[in-house]
């Protein structure tokens, strides 16, 4: 039988409270630890009493069995063995908990109506990405790339304004969506080779002047704050974006606590050197994570060692910790590697409200000592320990590797022993296979379609990756809101972020068309992108417009039609009848000299049938009433 989904099985029937069970995971047999070398009792074999049982003949020899419990074919169970730990901790054999039909109240989750708070009117892309890149971003950038231009340009700096900040970032994400990041502004900008759509929304050397002097603070107190604060140069931007993630978007049940490496090879007090991440070089974000949906919900950067402090001792369990503080008393279940696991944090967090599921390094003296050196396991052998609400398993992976993994979200020792899972693994280990990768998608997602540019200052570098993290977070939204959008697709996260550009250069390009002087193949660039990004933008109010009207008896329809007569709006087929010229295609390029005679209902311009869009009857009586 087919293993089912993980988050689908947190969704059974049981109201609103959503809990993770074993039967909810895998058809599982019930095993504890290799020293007890038996199965746990069946229901129904209880303990034998004396008064109700036969009394042992006279000078029977047998030893006591008041409390043996007998299995079936009467087979005798060993007592549970206990081993005690380098630091005093003690593990036994066996549940200490009795696992009941009720679900423990540390595995509930009240799952909210919506995940999506303050999001009701997003109904395009860019609306989402304006969730996480707010206005006060926007208008902090403007403040400060304003304020060092002069200081710098003095005179010469002409002051930037609102439309064309957003048009830089639509420019990125342009470029991002096409995976031209890297690409030269020569190239970008050359008239031949580069794309017309960004050189009709900005020239070369506003963009690269924009770049040059982009700041994020008042440089002028930027030294009294780095004295206590070395993010100071980037700390408001990352506090608003903090605040923005955390404001309309709420998480699941499964949260992850990983690392994010932010490539950067330049100058910085607190750069990391991590070979076992493809950049190797950058800054480091420890992040949570929705486990479900990958979306990013609250990320610290690591500044490295404070100053004065001459070792950090549990950094991995501090930030744990504080990544998980806003989830306090909820329910939830965090999933981390072994640089955060230990059984301290696990106890902090189950004081408090959350469970923990996460893999632990072989030396840590909390382990009984038999699972530091695993030779008594055979392949796919599993050893179980427990401690009150917290479970340690020992897996045997490989021949000469083992796994260690400790949770306080199962009670009890279980391990898949169905036909699909020829590995037996536990149940600790799937469940941690299928929730340890959110923070790791998140940041492939960041490398696929990233803006990051060639730049030597980090906070230009953290300005890319929130950009980027903004429109992981936006199509997030998205797909919640609209499920069944083609946006929403797998493959449809580039035609995303590119719908988002174009809305952002859209202001700026119509700006320029109207007061610059543009050369004619430029401005005939210019004229194809505005109305490419018009008739996108018609069609969505059509359908918004549509949607909200009731639509009217075909009896009654066909009437209104015919009093209407000659009023109705024609659509491409009537124009094209109408008129007997031919020209070349306004969309189609010069070199194919497609001529035709077919003409826009709206505009009048000569359109070929690739670039021809049909409309229903009920549009073009919205079209017709707008």
């Amino acid at each position: 039988m087919e293993r089912p989904n993980i988050f689908d099985a947190l969704r059974t029937a049981n109201g609103d409270d959503f809990h993770v069970d074993s039967a909810m995971l895998t058809e599982t047999t019930p095993v504890v630890s290799h020293d007890a070398g038996h199965q746990e009792p069946q229901s129904g074999d209880d303990e034998t009493s004396d008064e109700e049982g036969p009394l042992p003949p006279e000078g029977d020899s047998s030893p006591d069995q008041s409390e043996a419990e007998l299995m079936e074919g009467d087979e005798q169970v060993p007592e549970a063995s206990s081993e005690t730990a380098k630091d005093g901790t003690e593990w036994c054999s066996a549940p200490t908990i009795s696992k009941t039909a009720k679900t423990a109240p540390r595995n509930i989750f009240k799952m909210p109506p919506s995940k999506l708070l303050g999001c009701q009117n997003v109904n395009t892309p860019n609306d989402a990405f304006s969730l996480f890149i707010t206005d006060k971003i926007v208008s902090d950038v403007v403040e400060f790339t304003n304020i060092e231009g002069r200081r710098v340009l003095k005179e010469a700096w002409d002051p930037v304004d609102r439309e064309e900040c957003q048009a830089v970032i639509g420019i990125l994400l342009f470029l991002g969506a096409r995976k031209q990041n890297m690409v030269s502004t020569e190239k970008i900008w050359d008239s031949v080779k580069g794309s017309g759509m960004v050189r009709a929304c900005m020239s070369r050397r506003r963009f690269q002047n924009f770049m040059t002097y982009m700041r994020f603070d008042d440089k002028s107190t930027r030294s009294a704050r780095r004295e206590k604060d070395q993010f100071a140069p980037f700390r408001d931007m990352w506090t608003d974006f903090m605040k923005a993630l955390s404001s309309h978007y709420i998480a699941g049940p499964l949260l992850t606590v990983d690392e994010q490496l932010v490539p950067f090879r330049g100058r910085c007090g607190f750069l990391q050197y991590l070979p076992s991440k493809p950049d190797r070089y950058g800054m480091k974000v420890f992040w949570v994570a929705d486990a479900e949906n990958a979306f990013p919900l609250y990320g610290i950067p690591y500044l490295g060692r404070p100053l004065g402090q001459d070792r950090q001792v549990n950094l991995g369990r501090n930030i744990a910790t504080e990544l998980a503080t806003p989830f306090f008393k909820s329910g939830r279940n965090v999933t981390c590697d072994n640089y955060f696991t230990d059984l301290e944090l696990a106890e902090t967090l189950s004081k408090n409200g959350l469970t923990v599921v996460g893999t632990v390094r072989g030396n840590k003296r909390f382990l009984p000592n038999s699972f530091k050196t695993g030779r008594h396991l055979g392949l796919y052998d599993s050893e179980f320990a427990y401690n009150g609400a917290t479970t340690v398993v020992n897996y045997q992976s490989k021949r000469r590797k083992s796994v260690i993994l400790l949770s306080t979200m199962h009670d009890t020792g279980v391990v898949d022993r169905t036909p699909e899972n020829q590995k037996k693994k536990p149940e600790i280990v799937l469940f941690y296979n299928a929730t340890k990768g959110a923070v790791d998608t998140v940041d492939k997602m960041a490398h696929a379609y990233t803006v990051k540019r060639r730049t030597k200052r980090w906070p230009m570098v953290m300005f890319f990756n929130i950009i980027d993290l903004a429109t992981i977070a936006a199509r997030c939204v998205w797909s919640v809101r609209f499920p069944a959008h083609p946006l929403s697709k797998k493959d449809g996260r580039s035609d995303f972020i590119e719908n988002i550009s174009d809305q952002l250069m859209y202001p700026l390009l119509k700006q320029r068309m109207t007061s610059v002087a543009m050369p004619r193949s430029l401005h005939e660039a210019a004229e194809k992108a505005i109305k490419h990004l018009e008739c996108d933008d018609l069609v969505k109010r059509q359908r918004k417009t549509s949607s909200k009207k009731a639509l009217l008896p075909p009896a009654e329809d066909a009437a209104k039609s015919k009093r209407a007569g000659s009023k109705r709006p024609a659509s491409s087929q009537d124009a094209s009848t109408s008129g007997s010229k031919i020209k070349r295609c306004l969309f189609c390029s010069w070199r194919l000299d497609r001529k035709t005679k077919h003409t826009c209902c709206q505009c009048d311009e000569f359109i070929c049938q690739d670039h021809t869009h049909k409309v229903c009857p009920v549009c073009i009586k919205a079209m017709a009433t707008s």
